[in-house]
């Protein structure tokens, strides 16, 4: 079964047309960005309900962490997460430190294609068949006057989107957040 997200590539001996290639890169992108989309409401939702007891809570919530545009960044929201599961004696007990780990470091890997996806541009004007053929989405990074190319492979992508394990980990410590909530 395959996430909301997540979809079947072409055939890797179908030869795409370059519009075919530059439709399949935006869908990818677009897909995965939904994706992280969910990943980041539901750290959201996990943050928040661990820490606001009723919507009194709010207002000072809002003031203490979140920055002028009320919001708290994806990355910022994994190093809560990380530092909740670490530091709370419930979270400690019911995930072992392996898994912590792994799920922080999954998180991570996401949010840097994520912003590599966000805030980096493709090219479509001049498609090289290589990527094409080897199914490689080619993304423009500009930093400090320098343009620098990045690649990514279409069925990483798609593996990630499709494999359910940190979806499912982060719905075990929503409903262990609900559980403490209710103590």
């Amino acid at each position: 079964m395959s996430e909301p997200f997540g979809f079947e590539l072409p055939d890797s001996s179908k030869e795409l047309t370059d519009k075919e290639y530059v439709n399949l890169v935006n869908r990818i992108r677009g897909n995965f960005l939904s994706y992280v989309s969910v990943l980041d409401s539901t750290l959201t939702v996990i943050i928040s309900d661990l820490f606001l007891r009723d919507k009194n809570d709010f207002p000072l919530w809002a003031k203490t962490v979140f920055d002028e545009d009320r919001t708290a960044s994806f990355g910022t929201k994994i190093v809560w997460i990380s530092r909740i599961m670490k530091n709370h004696e419930d979270f400690k007990k019911a995930i072992d430190e392996k898994t912590r780990v792994k799920i922080q470091q999954k998180l991570n890997e996401i949010r840097e294609i994520r912003n590599d996806f966000a805030h980096n541009f493709a090219h479509n004007k001049k498609i090289e068949s290589e990527n094409v053929k080897n199914r490689v989405i080619k993304l423009y990074d500009f930093e400090e006057g320098m343009t620098t190319p990045k690649l990514f492979k279409m069925e990483e992508i798609m593996d990630l989107i499709n494999d359910p394990w940190i979806l499912e980990q982060l719905e075990k410590i929503e409903t262990l957040t609900k559980k403490i909530r209710e103590n």
